[in-house]
C-alpha cells in the first residue's frame, strides 16, 4: 500500500503516524538517523490505519513494515524539515482538517458519528490522535507545495507519453481459448452473424451477457495487446485474433475519442505531482538509514 498523501486521496496523511509521548515501552522496533520507534507507537498506528483507511487491513509483518517506514519518513523526517523551514500550522487549519477527516469517515465508512466514536473508543483513539494526523497532513502539503511543482512542459510530456490514459473507447469483444477458435469466430462474423449472438454463444468473458460489450472507458484499463488493438482498429471493423494472458480475442471498436489536454490538465498535474512526492518519499526513506530491529519486520524487509 502506498502512503495516502502520495496516492492523492482525501486522507492525505492518514498513514502518517502519531507520535506517542510517554509510550512507556523500551521495545525498539526500528532506528533511523535521528531517532527510534517503539513497538507501542507502531501498535497505535495500526489501530489508526484500521480506523481511517481500512478496518479490515490485515495485521501482517509486511503491512506493519510499510506503516513503520511511512511513519519515520512522513512524521519524524518531513515534519522536522517543515518546522526547520518555519512552516507552521494554525489552530483553524487543524480543526478544519480534523472536521474533514470526520466528515469523510462518516460518509464513506461508518455512516454516522456514533459509529465512528464507538470505533475510536474500541481502538483506544482520541481526537488528539486525529489532531496529530492533521498536523502531519498540513505539514506535508505545505512542504511539498514549497519544494515540488509541475510545469506545463511536464504535463504536455506526460499527456503525449500516455495516450491510452486519455483515449476513451466503447469496445466489444469475444474471448476464446485458442487462435483457431478466434479465427472461426471472425469467419462467422464476416459472414454476417450478429456479434452479440456469437458472443453469447461462445465467449468466455462475462461480457458475453451484454453481447460482448464492455463499459466505455480509457484504453489503459485493458492489457497491452488488447489496448494496442483497440487503439489502432478502425471503428466498426472486426479485428484479427489478439492474444492476451486471458486467451484470444476478436475485438470491435464502436467509438473512440481523445480527451483534449485542456480537459485533463488538472488530472495530469496531480498525477505528476504524486509521482514526484513518491520519488521524494523513496529518497527520504533511503537517506534515513532505517534499521529494523524487530525480527518479524526484519524478515518482511528481506533481512536475515
Amino acid at each position: 500500500m502506498s502512503y495516502s498523501r502520495l496516492a492523492g486521496a482525501v486522507f492525505v496523511t492518514l498513514f502518517a503516524i502519531l507520535a506517542l509521548a510517554g509510550c512507556g515501552s523500551s521495545d525498539v522496533v526500528a532506528t533511523f538517523d535521528g531517532g527510534q520507534v517503539h513497538r507501542a507507537e507502531l501498535d497505535k498506528q495500526f489501530k489508526l490505519q484500521r480506523l481511517l483507511i481500512a478496518p479490515q487491513y490485515p495485521d501482517t509483518p509486511q503491512n506493519r513494515l510499510e506503516v513503520l517506514q511511512q511513519y519515520i519518513v512522513m512524521h519524524d523526517i518531513l515534519d522536522q524539515k517543515a518546522k526547520q523551514e518555519g512552516i507552521t500550522v494554525s489552530n483553524k487549519e487543524l480543526s478544519d482538517t480534523v472536521a474533514q477527516y470526520r466528515q469523510q469517515l462518516i460518509q464513506y465508512v461508518y455512516g454516522n458519528a456514533d459509529a465512528l466514536n464507538k470505533k475510536m473508543t474500541e481502538l483506544g483513539l482520541t481526537d488528539n490522535d486525529l489532531k496529530t494526523l492533521a498536523m502531519d497532513d498540513i505539514f506535508s502539503r505545505k512542504y511539498f507545495a514549497k519544494h515540488l511543482s509541475v510545469s506545463d512542459e511536464e504535463v504536455q510530456a506526460y499527456y503525449k507519453d500516455h495516450p491510452a490514459d486519455y483515449t476513451i473507447a466503447k469496445v466489444a469483444h469475444i474471448l476464446v481459448k485458442t487462435k483457431q477458435e478466434a479465427e472461426q469466430v471472425k469467419a462467422r462474423l464476416l459472414k454476417g452473424e450478429s456479434f452479440a449472438q456469437v458472443a453469447k454463444a461462445v465467449s468466455l468473458d462475462p461480457s458475453k451477457d451484454q453481447g460482448g460489450e464492455l463499459p466505455e472507458g480509457p484504453l489503459s484499463q485493458w492489457v497491452g495487446p488488447f489496448q494496442d488493438a483497440a487503439m489502432k482498429l478502425p471503428i466498426g471493423q472486426i479485428s484479427d485474433p489478439v492474444q492476451t494472458q486471458f486467451g484470444w480475442h476478436i475485438i470491435r471498436v464502436d467509438s473512440r475519442k481523445v480527451e483534449p489536454l485542456s480537459q485533463v490538465k488538472d488530472q495530469i498535474t496531480n498525477k505528476v505531482m504524486q509521482m514526484k512526492e513518491q520519488q521524494w518519499f523513496n529518497q527520504a526513506k533511503q537517506d534515513a538509514h532505517i534499521t529494523i530491529e524487530d525480527p518479524a519486520l526484519k524478515q518482511a524487509a528481506g533481512g536475515p
